[in-house]
């Protein structure tokens, strides 16, 4: 049986791709601003590596708080970027386009070391929401990989191209990086501890 990589376009998922080679991979436009740049990038990483890549579109932005959404971010977001339930939505959708597609177990997604300090990066979540999709039709697991290492390790032990990895999207509040948001400043803080300059 084989697994299938929800893919944003991001680096830490571009990473995870090159890495693992998974089966499929998944890019979910839920109402996101930086739905096109996202899906250029999954596109272009899952064309380069042969992947079959799944892209729907459901648009949850009326759900959607903070940068991500161009909302106001409700009272109780931790960050400016928080979307309440994003992670558990995705991976749902993950999961049923899993079951759709066949031969697909288990969902992998992209947390990394720094995502545990948000309650769905924690371990607890990842058991919690990977025990309720097993017990339900399909038994669609989740995996974390790189849940142990930072972005910059998680990079380095992939060995992804960094002309592979320049087509990755981290920025929260356009499809034009803005250089100023958290996914942006995380993006240039990794490619600058990897000795890579932004292009």
């Amino acid at each position: 049986m084989g697994r299938a990589l929800l893919l944003s376009g991001g680096m830490d998922s571009a990473a995870l791709a090159w890495w693992l080679r998974p089966e499929l991979a998944v890019f979910v436009n839920y109402g996101q601003r930086p739905a096109v740049a996202e899906e250029r990038a999954s596109v272009k990483l899952a064309g380069e590596l042969g992947i079959p890549l799944e892209v729907v579109s459901i648009d949850c932005s009326s759900l959607g708080s903070g940068q991500l959404a161009g909302h106001a971010s409700l009272p109780d977001a931790p960050t400016p970027e928080w979307w309440p339930y994003r992670n558990q939505l995705l991976i749902t959708i993950a999961g049923a386009v899993a079951l759709r597609c066949g031969g697909v177990n288990s969902i992998i997604i992209g947390s990394v070391a720094e995502d545990a300090i948000n309650g769905d990066g924690s371990a607890a979540f990842r058991s919690a929401l990977s025990n309720a999709m097993r017990v339900q039709e399909g038994g669609v697991g989740l995996e974390a990989p790189a849940a142990g290492l930072s972005s910059v390790e998680l990079v380095r032990k992939s060995g992804i191209p960094a002309t592979l990895l320049g087509w990755s999207h981290s920025c929260f509040v356009s499809d034009t990086p803005c250089l100023k948001c958290r996914g942006c400043n995380k993006h240039l803080h990794v490619l600058d501890q990897l000795g890579l300059r932004w292009p």
